[in-house]
């Protein structure tokens, strides 16, 4: 299948050689926000009774496991996944397939709908107990002792993970790392260094881009509480351009006034303004399908720096999601980048930031 090598493990074993040339087609998508989704198409067989079969049939089974694996160069993608859903196309006498469609280890978690208290818990301490201890876990606010941030939990893990992670300002999700599958409860930092450069446009990887910005979706976002033991209101603000991408921050366009209902939980006034501001910055997106040689294997939730579509647009933007599929004919990559910002920081060069967001100024 094109210059990417895919593995499906069954049982534990990988299909053998034979069972390898059934498969039609491999699809991963991964997306922040959400569980990482797989599915696989094989060709199936009938024998003289009519008995339909294929290399996938021990996966039919709620929850079965299974394992995709897709290898580019020096990069890997692995997913251990959980069978969700099947179908089959079947045609007497001609070509049929069998699909499996599963989502990844994230859906041991969500399987179990609990009811219980959490005390003065931390998130944080929270995502340790329901992810493990292996799971990398980010710093969060602790309870001061005088109330609890989340004092109770109704649903499955997952669920109430992913409203943990959502008012801090975080992501949580399962990834593979030397060969150890790793829990994530973190933020995702839009400032790391890129994980690979494309070079769109001109560059070797062509195809055509699709920009969209959002100019007034940034919010400064202000929220009104009282503080502990006080009766006098008091105002907690932020505009949403720290860790900005570019030269010039997409954040604080506008004005919104909030209070602490509009965040799950209890969490301190400052630390909402700023997640609920940063978040509203990323007004840019961009959109793109990868299918050229020279392609790199993009990950979700890191980001990259992208090259070749002039000072506005290009720079570092974040993977929001990608959608691999893979088939005989191929590997295509169907990329959505977003950032909370335009310019080019690289761009810049000798001249500066400040010197690049006066030109930036001139150019709008």
């Amino acid at each position: 299948m094109s210059d990417t090598t895919v593995t499906v493990t069954v049982g534990g074993s990988p299909l053998s050689a034979a069972d390898r040339q059934s498969v039609r087609s491999v699809d991963i998508a991964e997306a922040m926000g959400a569980q990482t989704q797989v599915s696989v198409v094989v060709d199936v067989t009938v024998d003289d009774r009519s008995n339909w079969t294929s290399p996938l049939d021990a996966l039919v089974a709620p929850f079965a496991t299974f394992e995709v694996t897709l290898r580019r160069g020096e990069d890997t993608l692995v997913v251990p996944a959980r069978a969700t859903g099947l179908s089959w196309a079947l045609q007497a006498g001609g070509s049929s397939t069998f699909t499996v469609a599963g989502l990844d280890a994230s859906a041991d978690l969500d399987r179990v709908e609990r009811d219980r208290p959490w005390g003065d818990h931390s998130d944080a301490q929270i995502a340790q107990e329901l992810l493990g201890p292996t799971a990398r876990v980010g710093t969060t606010p602790t309870p001061d002792g005088s109330d609890a941030f989340t004092p109770h939990q109704r649903g499955t893990d997952w669920s109430f993970l992913r409203t943990l992670a959502a008012r801090n300002d975080f992501d949580v999700y399962y990834t593979v790392e030397n060969g150890t599958v790793v829990p994530v409860f973190d933020r995702v930092d839009p400032n790391a260094p890129p994980q690979t450069s494309l070079d769109l446009g001109y560059g070797a990887l062509g195809g055509a881009a699709s920009v969209q910005v959002q100019l007034v979706a940034g919010q400064r976002v202000e929220i009104t509480y009282l503080p502990p033991g006080g009766d006098t209101p008091e105002v907690a603000a932020d505009d949403g351009t720290g860790n900005a991408m570019g030269t010039q921050s997409l954040g604080g366009a506008v004005t919104v006034l909030r209070d602490q209902n509009d965040v799950s939980g209890k969490q301190p006034p400052d630390r909402s303004a700023r997640v609920l501001a940063e978040r509203s910055a990323f007004g840019a997106d961009l959109s793109v399908t990868l299918n050229t040689p020279e392609m790199p294997l993009v990950r979700a939730r890191r980001t990259v720096r992208v090259r070749g579509l002039g000072t506005l647009v290009s720079g570092l933007w974040l993977v929001k999601s990608v959608r691999h599929t893979v088939t005989q004919a191929g590997h295509t990559q169907a990329l959505t980048l977003t950032r909370n910002a335009l310019g080019d920081d690289a761009a810049a060069g000798a001249g500066g930031l400040l010197g690049a967001a006066a030109a930036l100024a001139g150019a709008l």
